[in-house]
């Protein structure tokens, strides 16, 4: 049992190692999604999706790993689709000599690989269960559909030969494995009551995302900055890549692109929506004057000069001067003790005037430079 389980390793650690970027590519959109809908979000919320992410990702792996060769899988004899259910694990029951009086052959039988898949794909499914019941308030009959529907797709990206990449299948289709799926996901829909007695309900945890959503958290600032700098980089790779000549442009045409797109996107769009960012606007911020006075462009420029321009170059120098600081240390060898000591003081004093001037305003002000400068604060709009 123990060697038919390493099988199932490769593809859950192959899970584990794609998930950072998988759940990066979904961020955004479901960081938006809450903060629109809720106004914030709960940490056992991002526990349950993620989690349910990479539950996704290790059913899917299951099924298509290990990659076989081409060679190997031309090599493979053709096998019709199986629709004769649990005709291997009837072969396994003959085969181990099962005997209901005979506790021996009980053993040999629960060892064998034709109990062991029948057993493996009914696991399978059963976390999918527990999730639409848990999470997405299912009712029974729509998690067996959907926990068939599930595993009709796993078969059908076996039988199409992983998308056609293949020229023939090398994953046998069975009508055993839909049972087994579907089975799966009710007994995950009976057993889910266990689970929820130790962890917070759906409407709980929609609860305090909504008591979340009544203050601006740091985090929600956070994550609009982010998607401003996500979406601006978007649009100025696709103008470098769609209308800046790929030869003989040069470095300066470059630059004044940039900063051309940067004072659209930064100070001429804010503009447009009412002092607001793409990023805030997606997650219902908006920009107020701290002392209750009617807000100007002059203080939404202000801002947003320090927050994208100035703040930004301080944060990569330090990051630029800093890197180069571990570079210059670790080929301590090579470099002149005088060298070193320059660029290492120089550094330090950069950094710690830097550092002085953010923390000074978040010491006497409570808030950072480009808060306290254009005089303005983010409310949830």
């Amino acid at each position: 049992m123990i060697a038919y389980l390493s099988s199932y390793l490769q593809p859950i650690m192959w899970a584990c190692m794609l998930f950072p970027f998988i759940a990066g590519i979904f961020t955004i959109p479901f960081v938006v999604r809450q903060y629109r809908k809720y106004g914030g979000i709960a940490f056992m919320r991002v526990i349950v999706v993620y989690s349910f992410i990479l539950y996704l990702m290790c059913a899917f792996l299951l099924t298509v790993l290990p990659l076989p060769t081409i060679e190997q899988v031309l090599a493979m004899p053709d096998h019709p689709i199986g629709w004769i259910p649990y005709v291997g694990f009837r072969h396994g029951l003959v085969e181990s000599g099962f005997s209901l009086t005979d506790p021996a052959s009980w053993k040999r039988f629960l060892k064998c690989d034709d109990f062991l898949q029948c057993f493996y794909n009914v696991v399978m499914t059963v976390p999918l269960g527990i999730y639409l019941r848990y999470y997405f308030k299912c009712s029974f009959k729509k998690t067996m559909i959907l926990g068939f529907l599930a595993s009709l797709f796993f078969e059908g990206v076996q039988y199409s030969a992983l998308f056609g990449i293949y020229p023939k299948p090398y994953r046998y289709t069975e009508v055993d494995d839909l049972i087994n799926n579907t089975l799966g996901a009710v007994i995950g829909f009976g057993i889910e009551p266990l689970f929820a007695r130790f962890i917070p309900s759906r409407e709980e945890i929609d609860q305090l995302s909504y008591v979340k959503g009544q203050h601006v958290t740091f985090m929600r600032r956070l994550f609009a900055i982010i998607i401003d700098y996500v979406f601006f980089n978007v649009i100025f790779a696709l103008t470098e890549a769609l209308f800046i000549p790929l030869n003989g442009t040069s470095f300066r045409v470059s630059v004044t692109v940039f900063f051309a797109e940067a004072f659209v996107y930064f100070v001429i769009l804010p503009l447009i929506l009412r002092g607001r960012t793409p990023g805030q606007a997606l997650l219902k911020l908006k920009l107020a004057d701290e002392r209750g006075r009617k807000l100007t462009w002059q203080r939404v420029v202000v801002r947003n000069v320090f927050l994208y321009f100035i703040e930004f170059f301080m944060a990569f120098l330090a990051g630029f001067l800093l890197s180069g600081l571990v570079g210059v240390l670790m080929a301590w060898e090579s470099n002149s003790k005088k060298i070193i000591l320059i660029y290492g003081l120089s550094t330090v004093g950069i950094v710690f005037i830097m550092l002085s001037f953010v923390l000074r305003c978040i010491k006497k002000y409570n808030t950072l430079p480009h808060s306290h400068y254009s005089h303005t604060v983010e409310t949830v709009s």
